[in-house]
């Protein structure tokens, strides 16, 4: 397979993902993949009988052209293969329309298909897999609202967990969407994904405010906005947000612990020593 080649494959599975959406993308994967194949084949066949000087631009072509028409047959297709098909809104996996439980985590599944949810309550139009609003009035979809709802409850799953493990800290409340908390051994991470890094900071910021709010302060030896302690019956409670940003800029992660700072929580700087002079050798 030459270089051509592989970059078309990877331009049309990029524009099957986009048309298709990720809630059914596994499911009509094997079809998608035979139709990506033969659009490569074809658009790569093509540029081999054209001169070098205008392959570049008959190619760009061809290659724009087949995105924006495999986008749309993908589509099309995805809408189709979505009158059978259902959604679990807890685990987001796919199944057959028929069924009425979720086989991966038992979890009851909607009455109606994906397709059905795709249905315009206000106009009636059946709109494709991957819109959220009515290509014809605008009004927002039976699927993207469930599927909001479904984000709102496990959210609220994951901050009912964080009252429950991490009770010594204020609970989140500064937006955000798909939080996740999970337990280590000696700490615990929080993360809250945003549309734009600016959200993310400001939330970071309202969060440390939070739990300034909440008696945590800096301590320690070298004190810092980034992490904030408060001692609770004996044990000092941290709260890292220095490190938040290293994995995505727009899904900060708050990091947990019990962990004293550097020179301990009531660490005093040491008064400076007093210069002595000449004529203190004298007294």
């Amino acid at each position: 397979m030459g270089f051509l080649e592989r970059a078309i494959r990877r331009g049309v599975s990029d524009a099957v993902g986009k048309a298709v959406g990720q809630a059914i993308t596994n499911a009509v994967e094997p079809k998608a993949t035979e139709l990506v194949n033969k659009a490569a084949d074809k658009i790569d066949s093509a540029t081999t009988n054209v001169n070098t000087q205008s392959a570049n631009t008959q190619t760009g072509s061809a290659l724009e052209g087949a995105f924006s028409n495999f986008e749309r047959a993908a589509s099309k297709y995805a809408t189709e293969a979505a009158k059978n098909m259902k959604v679990c809104p807890t685990c987001g996996e796919s199944t057959t329309a028929d069924k009425n439980f979720c086989p991966s985590c038992g979890e009851k599944l909607p009455k109606k298909s994906i397709a059905d949810e795709l249905v315009c309550t206000s106009c009636g139009t059946q709109n494709n897999v991957g819109t959220k609003f009515c290509q014809q009035c605008g009004a927002k979809l039976p699927f993207a609202i469930a599927e909001e709802q479904a984000k709102a409850k496990k959210d609220e799953a994951v901050l009912a967990d964080f009252r429950e493990h991490l009770p010594q800290y204020p609970v989140w409340s500064c937006g955000g969407t798909d939080f996740v908390l999970e337990k280590e051994s000696d700490y615990c991470w929080f993360s809250a994904r945003f549309d734009s890094n600016f959200s993310a900071e400001k939330a970071v910021e309202s969060y440390r405010q939070l739990l300034i709010n909440n008696g945590f302060r800096q301590a320690g030896q070298y004190p810092s906005i980034c992490h904030l302690y408060k001692m609770i019956n004996g044990s000092c409670y941290h709260a890292d947000t220095e490190h938040c940003f290293e994995g995505d800029s727009n899904t900060p992660t708050i990091y947990f612990n019990i962990a004293e700072p550097t020179g301990g929580f009531d660490y005093v700087k040491p008064e400076p020593k007093k210069q002595k002079s000449f004529f203190d050798l004298f007294k």
